[in-house]
């Protein structure tokens, strides 16, 4: 099982580069941030761009694979996005990994001043932003006509690869959703279940996520994929219950791991007196267990 940790754009970097780093050194195998104009509970606080991040990010790291968990149709369009894309993908020599979410309402999806999209628009929305992007990202030049985005010659890999291999993490937690995972991902993503997204953070928990895995592996068997050719990664990081101790944490990656998980992403803490026990946990895991 790979473990990795989510860092807040939420720190002005000379502060935020320590805990990069820090993630690097303590063994962790990838760090992801999240990509929003703002975020649910910090309106009005400090919050930066996720794609700059993660260029400076890749600039002081070597090995820890870096990502978006994730970006969303709300505010981006594929073309320019897969550009940047390719452009951190350069900056980390390789390391990057691609996180995509259909998104969900709130600030982000009215923030370029457009009415709300139905539930209806929001899935055909991400089906067609996940196919486009990776047809953008493994194609030397694409054409495209969907319902909502299109491209007309779009040549985007400035090193003239046909075949950039940028893992595509899709995260789902219903049928649609995982049908788009399984037709175009090298990772599922699941956060549990919020019964209003959005508004209120989603939450895991192994029995729900066991019935999730079983889904979307008939789901895969459905659509011609292998269900085991796909990783699996549990997003936990809205859970600080997970750093409560080290004990818990072996029990709880344990019980993710038996379902056939592949991946856990736990909440690197702010560094700040309220978290300082967390970040003890966290230092403990990393010599105990990341081993």
């Amino acid at each position: 099982m790979r473990i990795g940790v989510r860092i807040l754009p939420s720190e002005r970097w000379k502060v935020a580069q320590h805990t990069w780093r820090l993630s690097e050194q303590m063994g962790f195998d990838h760090a992801w941030t999240y990509d929003h104009v703002v975020w649910r509970e910090r309106m009005g606080e400090t919050w930066y761009a996720a794609m700059p991040t993660l260029a400076a990010a890749a600039g002081i790291t070597q090995r820890i694979h870096l990502g978006t968990l994730v970006s969303s149709p709300n505010f981006r369009h594929p073309v320019p996005f897969a550009k940047e894309i390719v452009t951190l993908d350069d900056l980390s020599e390789g390391r990057l990994i691609l996180g995509l979410g259909a998104g969900s309402g709130g600030v982000d999806s009215e923030v370029l001043g457009n009415e709300p999209w139905s539930p209806v628009e929001r899935s055909v929305r991400f089906q067609e932003f996940v196919e486009l992007t990776g047809k953008l990202l493994r194609t030397e030049t694409t054409e495209y006509s969907g319902r909502y985005y299109g491209a007309k010659q779009a040549h985007i890999d400035p090193n003239d690869r046909t075949c950039t291999r940028v893992p595509i993490a899709v995260a789902a937690t219903g049928p649609r959703g995982m049908r788009t995972a399984a037709q175009h991902a090298d990772i599922w993503v699941t956060n549990g279940y919020s019964p209003k997204p959005g508004l209120i953070a989603p939450s895991a928990t192994p029995r729900l996520v066991g019935k999730q895995v079983e889904q979307l592996s008939q789901i895969c068997e459905a659509e011609n994929r292998d269900p085991f050719s796909i990783r699996k990664l549990v997003h936990l990081a809205q859970d600080r219950s997970i750093l409560e101790s080290v004990d818990v944490f072996i029990k709880t990656a344990s019980q993710y791991r038996d379902l056939g998980i592949s991946d856990l992403v736990i909440p690197f803490p702010h560094q700040t007196s309220s978290a300082y026990s967390d970040l003890k946990v966290l230092e403990q895991i990393a010599v105990a267990v990341l081993p």
